[in-house]
């Protein structure tokens, strides 16, 4: 062996920026977690004062940016179990933030939308977010912004096949 980083990973050309590359990876996935929970936490007053969690937030915020969506859509999207959804939605429901309708070719498809009341609940907490999302992106530049959209959604189609 040659020591230094090909003596770690083999004798293979190029491989001392494999560790840099994990180290990369393992920045960009802790930063992706951080991020997350940062763009949440600006809705935890709201939420606090409404009783509700975060899994509701998520809730509206799927139904608002895709009317008539399904719970099927939704468990498929939040990797969530039916019946965390079932207690999230009956919740959202009795309280008058979502209604259900059934789809007009197939009753017993239920169609999820928003009411004026969760419009009005989820429109609060995105605008907290949108700031958090505007600020950065301007930050970042229209090059580093369209390389980051092209990162998630080249993420997002591995996850969309699985």
């Amino acid at each position: 062996m040659n020591g230094g980083a090909s003596g770690r990973f083999g004798d293979v050309a190029g491989s001392a920026h494999l560790f840099l590359r994990e180290e990369q990876l393992r920045l960009g996935y802790e930063s992706m977690l951080r991020v997350g929970r940062e763009l949440a936490r600006v809705c935890d007053d709201i939420l606090q004062r409404e009783n509700l969690g975060p899994a509701h937030q998520r809730v509206l915020f799927l139904i608002a940016t895709h009317p008539g969506m399904t719970m099927t859509r939704i468990l498929q999207v939040l990797h969530i179990t039916k019946q965390s959804l079932n207690r999230v939605l009956q919740e959202l429901v009795a309280r008058e933030f979502v209604e259900r309708r059934g789809k007009t070719e197939d009753r017993r498809l239920k169609l999820l939308f928003l009411t004026e009341k969760g419009r009005l609940l989820e429109a609060a907490m995105f605008d907290l977010q949108r700031e958090r999302l505007i600020q950065a992106y301007r930050g970042a530049g229209g090059t580093a912004v369209e390389g980051f959209r092209r990162v998630l959604g080249q993420l997002m189609s591995d996850l969309d096949a699985a």
